[in-house]
């Protein structure tokens, strides 16, 4: 580029030097053709210096370097790929979407326990005895009713104090051992209406039979327990006679416990009683009955 410049500059003052008689012409040069060499060298001065501004191949110049001068870059080097790279976010958080993930073993359930009836049904085997376990017996002294739903047992009795109605559990034999459970009398229509529990009880012509603890309403209105013999209820028993317990026409727990020949009693966790048999039974099945018009609701029998 500089040396176009200069080379247009020399022919310029070559041409001046000629038109204003700097440099002699030779003579037979007129003055039209000294305007025609001027003319000449000054288009092609305009013509090289344009071409001179141009790169090969007809492309345009680049720009200024001041203008579009782009920072040198640092040459990096290639990320191995091991454990120190940086994971991305949404690497790291995201919670894995494989279905057979091993599951946090704080939040396994333990609902699942055999049952009652020896399956895996997700239900908690119950201490209590099932209702459905008692078979009824009194019904040819007359018509009672007997339900029996999941652990409770309902006794709606005639309005009779000749004779008993209820149930037995007749796939268990008791020889020693202790009952307990729930009950509530609704009230009846006969003086003297109550619950007799046998643990060591049988039967005969349809009733119970066998010494048992009975719980009934006294004369003065309020509730006793006393040793018996039935089916003919009565009191009897080394130790016998009658203690007061609870109102029985609300839920009350009563414990009863036949070991050897000792029968005893209690109410709410208060001793009602402790009596002997008159004679050996034995061992018999656990048998529950009632009479006078009541109603017993019994409630998670418990035989241990």
């Amino acid at each position: 580029m500089t040396d176009g410049i200069a080379l247009a500059l020399f022919l310029l003052g070559v041409s001046l030097g000629v038109v204003g008689n700097w440099i002699k012409p030779p003579r037979k040069l007129t003055d039209r053709w000294l305007v025609g060499i001027f003319a000449l060298l000054l288009v092609a001065g305009s013509v090289f210096t344009f071409l001179e501004g141009r790169l090969p191949g007809g492309q345009p110049s680049p720009p200024r370097a001041e203008a579009t001068t782009v920072p040198a870059q640092v040459p990096t080097m290639p990320v191995p790929s091991s454990a120190s790279a940086t994971p991305t976010p949404t690497a790291s958080v995201r919670p894995s979407a494989n279905p057979k993930a091993t599951p946090n073993p704080a939040t396994r359930s333990t609902a699942a326990r055999p049952g009652a009836s020896g399956k895996n049904n997700g239900t908690p085997r119950s201490p209590y005895v099932a209702a459905s376990k008692f078979q009824r017996f009194g019904g040819t002294h007359g018509p009672f009713t007997l339900v029996a739903d999941g652990t409770t047992l309902r006794i709606d009795t005639p309005d009779s104090n000749d004779s008993q109605w209820g149930a037995y559990l007749k796939d268990h034999m008791m020889c020693d051992g202790t009952v307990e459970f729930d009950v509530r009398l609704g009230a009846g229509a006969v003086d003297y209406y109550g619950l007799a529990v046998l643990p060591r009880g049988g039967l005969d012509n349809d009733q119970a039979t066998g010494d048992a603890i009975i719980l009934y309403l006294d004369s003065d209105g309020s509730f006793i327990a006393k040793f018996s013999s039935l089916p003919t209820p009565g009191v009897g028993g080394v130790g016998g006679g009658s203690y007061p317990v609870a109102d029985l026409r609300q839920t009350r727990h009563v414990v009863v416990s036949a070991r050897g020949s000792t029968y005893s009693v209690k109410v709410d966790g208060i001793p009602a009683g402790e009596f002997a048999e008159t004679e050996s039974v034995g061992c018999g099945k656990l048998t529950l009955a009632a009479w006078g018009g009541a109603t017993a609701h019994i409630e998670d029998v418990l035989v241990r």
